[in-house]
């Protein structure tokens, strides 16, 4: 079976790591039946293939099958494929795992996985979807019920783990279903090991168990995710036993709930980049950046490379991570930890040169600054709208005037392709570089799936070359090193300013134990009563 061509194992780099935090006695078997999860991101939809964000995918994993699947450290496995080989380089096969039941009865076969493969690249007003996974996906068909062979334009030795992304959905509940009827449980037909039974936008959603699911029987006859956006409500939620579990624990909480008796964290080495993108689209200022009366700038001060790199070196990242996030997070220069696939040991972190970049500024035309705003979600990302605020302070340090617009997840992604500069998070479980390449720094291209999430529209034909030609290399060794030169080049450019690569935390309740993920989803199958275990 093919499962990935990483030349390091993830399990070296990824080891999750539990901070038990109870004592031996008084731990009590967790309640049967049920499971409270309090959840820190937005769910702002079911259709698992309208808009692709964490929150959302969490509820995704729970409703529907993948073809493969990440374990918690983020191996990849078997999922409704339960086999797949290169038979040429340019066609991928698969057999698919017989006898699974969508979970109003009716039989899956690959005639759902062809629908599937349509309809994702096909949502209508996607805010960010999932064609980027499908990209290299040139031809599908079905050779059988149970056999799929996937055909692409050039060697695609990523795909098998991208379709770890895509839901599969079915035809005959999803064929002229629109993203309303998944939101409202009309059409939320799935294999996974739940069913849908409401969904109250910004409040909850609860589920039910699948008895049909093909994988191992889950203990949790009912779920409930409420949707706790503000951190100190989540953890007086756990603290008060209204919720089980919580994610996204906030790192000021950390020493007190680690001495807790009643509380359980755990943590694991995270793949989550926090990073702001920078405006590439705009050729004059804009509300958003102006001069330091207020005017509209003559030109786009971040389309200088003198002016990103200044930005970049006024941060003392290191202070944000040790300080702001208490050292749950690390500074960094690029978006994959030390000793990953891919990963390029050339690019440090930025320096801290406050001097230096004045001394930028003021060679790009700037030498009295200008004013900025820079935008923040303040319920999405751990201190999300804290390290905003710390990076603005030493901005303005350098002459930038910044002001903070931090605004809850689901208003601030309206106008995120209008923002001079904004702070973002973004995973690689794929364990490799060209995941963000190709979604978030490739040109823009909805035909081809590139750029799905390349919010600044930055685009440098260069690297959009050496990106694919890295992401169609079926050799292990020149594929990385293809990577590796396409993160220099991306890094000399300041495509964008990596701040911090996160840790992943999550508290619950004594009776219940979390295994941590590296992909930060906090999903129920990964969470089981203390005395099971």
């Amino acid at each position: 079976m093919q499962t990935g061509r990483f030349r390091k194992a993830a399990a070296n780099v990824l080891v999750a790591t539990a901070l038990v935090a109870s004592a031996s006695s008084g731990v009590q078997a967790a309640p049967a039946g049920s499971l409270n999860i309090g959840l820190g991101g937005a769910v702002t939809t079911i259709d698992p293939h309208f808009f692709n964000a964490t929150p959302n995918q969490v509820i995704a994993h729970c409703l529907f099958d993948r073809l493969t699947e990440r374990s918690p450290s983020g191996r990849l496995e078997p999922g409704l494929a339960l086999s797949w080989k290169a038979v040429t380089p340019t066609v991928w096969e698969m057999k698919l795992r017989p006898n699974v039941k969508w979970s109003d009865g009716k039989p899956f076969t690959a005639d759902d996985v062809l629908f599937t493969i349509n309809r994702a690249r096909n949502v209508p007003n996607s805010p960010g979807g999932f064609s980027g996974f499908l990209r290299d996906i040139a031809k599908a068909e079905r050779v059988d019920d149970l056999t799929l062979r996937l055909v692409t334009p050039a060697p695609a030795p990523n795909l098998p783990a991208q379709l770890a992304f895509v839901a599969i959905v079915s035809r005959h509940a999803g064929e002229g279903a629109s993203t309303d009827d998944y939101n409202a449980g009309r059409k939320t037909i799935g294999t996974g090991p739940y069913k849908l039974v409401k969904y109250v936008p910004g409040d909850r959603v609860e589920l039910e168990r699948n008895d049909a699911w093909w994988g191992p029987k889950q203990p949790w006859q009912t779920v409930t995710f409420r949707l706790i956006p503000n951190p100190a409500a989540r953890v007086s939620a756990l603290l008060a036993g209204g919720v089980d579990v919580i994610d996204d624990v906030p790192p000021a909480d950390l020493p007190n709930l680690s001495k807790n008796k009643a509380v359980h964290v755990a943590s694991i080495p995270g793949m989550r980049l926090i990073f702001l993108a920078l405006n590439f689209k705009a050729k004059t200022g804009s509300k958003w950046a102006t001069d330091t009366d207020g005017k509209p700038l003559a030109k786009n001060p971040m389309l200088d490379r003198r002016v990103r790199l200044a930005l970049s070196e006024s941060i003392n990242r290191t202070a944000i991570a040790d300080r702001l996030m208490q050292k749950t997070a690390v500074a960094t220069g690029q978006w994959l930890p030390p000793g990953a696939y891919s990963y390029a040991n050339s690019v440090k972190v930025p320096p801290y040169d406050v001097g230096e970049a004045k001394k930028l500024l003021a060679e790009a035309g700037f030498p009295q600054g200008f004013k900025l705003t820079l935008q923040t979600p303040n319920d999405r990302y751990p201190n999300d709208a804290g390290v905003a605020q710390a990076v603005a302070q030493m901005w303005s340090r350098i002459g930038v005037q910044t002001t903070v617009d931090a605004r809850p997840w689901n208003v601030y992604q309206r106008e995120r392709d209008d923002y001079m500069a904004a702070l973002w998070g973004w995973g690689s479980p794929t364990l490799e570089a060209g995941y963000l390449l190709s979604n978030v720094l490739e040109t823009p291209d909805k035909s081809k799936g590139h750029g799905v999430f390349n919010f600044g529209n930055y685009s440098n034909p260069q690297l959009d070359s050496l990106t694919d030609k890295a992401m169609s290399t079926l050799d292990d060794g020149t594929r990385e090193k293809l990577l590796v030169e396409a993160v220099e080049m991306a890094s000399r450019d300041v495509a964008m300013i990596p701040l911090l690569q996160m840790s992943n935390f999550w508290a619950t309740r004594v009776g219940y134990v979390m295994t941590p993920r590296m992909d930060e989803r906090t999903l129920p199958i990964n969470v089981a009563p203390e005395a099971a275990k």
